[in-house]
């Protein structure tokens, strides 16, 4: 055994204990409560850990010789150590992770459990019936098979988007670029894409496996059937339009992005052909035709989508926002209020949510400019062919992108943000690979050195906001069971005639994962329940001199409400002083209580008659 080898082999021997011995510290410490950070609440063991397990993954990953068995090991290694840290919640044993639409997402999977929801007539079923599935084979709860949906895409995502850089790219090593660049997650942004259960996220994670197929496809040479001599069904081929089919399932308007990929992609075909005619060679004209796999997911999506009124009316919103106008910097400037007031503000928040992916987006920014003007490196050209591909799909999802931003329909331009940087990962792995867009200056062993230095200054930013924390004003979506619980207790035992309210908003979450959503008439009780939305007025939180309490009340609140509004928040909207007025309100009465979540009933005039 090479001295070399023996190194690999001894990094990889530490990094592995340290990993373990970090997930078995991290398993035995559940939490005791509400933790409004996962990163401070667990054991400091496991960052140190998984720091030290992906610093050696990194180093053998790019030092090893392809396809050996250390090379494997240190990819597996650094895909341990990124999935560990993305399901941290699952590893601590949280109960539930996701207070807001994933609690929603629980109810309806909980209704396609029990039968109340028919898959066929829900928008994105997905990942709702992959969890519904996994708790048929598995006697799992919904709540539990639902959140291991998540691991299961975010492994398709890291092994793809290596797979996908290892086809592109024209130097070796590219497939541990590809898999640690992957790392990074960059499509989590946390203001529309999540890595709790979310099927915006699941259909992102899933884009890499059909780009990969498509790659695969227009160069494959196999067929199933044959008309007339030319081979129109390919195994790939096959592949592709059923993964077209399943992104629209996982999330209509994220599983597009894909038709748009390879509708882009026929139509780089179809000018390939053109420039042919007029006597300029081009190698692409001479790929397998993208036509069927457009037509056939564009009919599913054109089937699909129109028959559910959230799709069309999102649509509608468009419109109206390109005819008539919109001003997106409402939503942004009332942000940036909020935070000067905590402190901050926005080029801040900015830094640290986006620092790195826009640094990033500038060098795949480069890396498309050399691709269309021609300036890659002849040597290459199936690289050169694929990232023309690259290019030319990303070019819609931008548009769509502009287009959602220009409307202002919320923070839907950040989901299209997080599918972009699907792209800026596969293309600045490629970059790094092949030293696009300026040739290599450094020798192979600088440059891994290089590029090992690059991976570990950006894993830690972008680590820090893989889950929501203070580090980025935001309160944990931690979900203990004394919180659900607690929920159920009261709808099962409230007044029906009685309305809630609280702080921000009512219970909608919980009321949708007890009751379902009003996707079915199977429960109409949570589609009219009172109350569920009704936010408390800043101004009327701990005075009960209002016609707000006019009518009798039920106030739910928890822990989190207090860690957000005076740990987090330092009392801007709700103070310590006006939790301590509401608790000490001869007419407010606490009904129930487990610790982390009690029941207030407020006591108006409707009620003393």
């Amino acid at each position: 055994m090479s001295s070399k080898r023996r190194r690999h082999v001894a990094v990889l021997l530490v990094g592995y204990v340290l990993y373990t011995a970090g997930v078995l510290v991290a398993a035995q410490h559940p939490p005791t409560g509400y933790e409004i950070s996962i990163y401070t609440a667990t054991p400091m063991l496991f960052w140190v850990g998984s720091g030290v397990a992906f610093l050696a993954a990194v180093l053998v990953g790019l030092t090893a010789p392809g396809g050996t068995a250390r090379h494997r090991l240190s990819l597996l290694l650094g895909m341990l150590v990124g999935i560990s840290v993305a399901t941290l919640p699952m590893i601590r044993d949280y109960y539930y992770y996701g207070i807001g639409d994933a609690l929603s997402y629980l109810g309806w999977t909980r209704m396609i459990a029990e039968g109340a929801l028919n898959p066929v007539n829900f928008l994105y079923p997905g990942i709702h019936s992959t969890a519904v599935v996994l708790t048929s084979m598995s006697g799992l709860p919904p709540r539990r098979t639902l959140q291991l949906v998540v691991p299961v895409f975010i492994a398709l995502y890291v092994l793809f988007t290596g797979l996908c850089v290892a086809r592109i790219a024209g130097r070796s090593n590219a497939l541990a670029v590809g898999v640690f660049f992957a790392l990074l997650f960059l499509p989590i942004n946390n203001i529309h894409t999540y890595i709790f259960p979310y099927p915006t996220s699941a259909a992102i994670f899933f884009t890499p496996f059909a780009l990969y197929l498509l790659f695969r496809y227009v160069g494959d040479g196999q067929s199933l059937l044959t008309v007339a001599g030319r081979r129109v069904v390919t195994p790939v081929g096959l592949l592709l339009t059923l993964a077209g089919i399943t992104a629209i399932l996982l999330h209509p308007q994220s599983g597009a992005n894909v038709l748009f990929i390879v509708a882009a992609g026929f139509g780089l075909q179809v000018l390939a052909h053109v420039s042919r005619r007029y006597g300029l060679a081009n190698r692409i004209a001479d790929h397998r035709s993208l036509a069927p796999q457009a037509i056939v997911v564009g009919l599913f999506f054109a089937v699909w989508t129109p028959r559910f009124d959230r799709a069309t009316g999102t649509l509608q919103t468009v419109v109206t926002g390109l005819l008539y106008g919109a001003n997106p910097a409402d939503e942004i400037s009332q942000s940036g209020s909020s935070l000067s007031a905590l402190g901050s503000g926005l080029d801040e928040l900015f830094v640290k949510i986006f620092l790195v992916s826009a640094v990033l987006s500038v060098v795949a920014g480069l890396v498309m400019l050399a691709t269309m003007s021609g300036r890659l490196d002849d040597r290459y050209p199936d690289r050169n062919d694929l990232l023309r591909y690259v290019t030319f799909g990303f070019i819609p999802v931008f548009m769509l992108f502009g287009i959602f931003f220009i409307t202002s329909v919320t923070r839907q331009p950040f989901r299209y943000l997080g599918f972009m940087m699907v792209f800026v990962t596969i293309l600045v792995a490629v970059a790094v690979s092949d030293g696009i867009p300026v040739s290599f200056s450094l020798s192979e062993k600088n440059w891994q050195a290089a590029v090992a230095v690059v991976l570990v200054l950006l894993i830690v930013p972008q680590a820090l906001i893989l889950h929501q924390s203070p580090h980025m004003y935001k309160d944990s979506d931690h979900v203990p069971e004394t919180y659900m619980e607690g929920h159920v207790t009261t709808f099962e035992q409230r007044d029906p005639s009685v309305w809630f309210a609280g702080p921000r908003g009512g219970p909608r979450r919980f009321v949708d994962a007890y009751y379902g959503t009003t996707y079915s008439d199977y429960t109409p009780t949570g589609e009219h329940f009172p109350g569920k939305e009704e936010k408390i007025p800043f101004r009327v939180f701990g005075n009960n001199e209002t016609t707000f309490y006019s009518h009798c009340r039920y106030v739910p609140l928890t822990s989190r409400d207090y860690e957000k509004e005076i740990a987090l928040y330092e009392g801007f909207r709700y103070s310590a002083e006006d939790f301590r007025s509401f608790r000490q309100n001869p007419d407010i009465y606490r009904v129930q209580s487990n610790g982390d979540y009690r029941l207030y009933f407020v006591r108006g005039e409707d009620c003393l008659r």
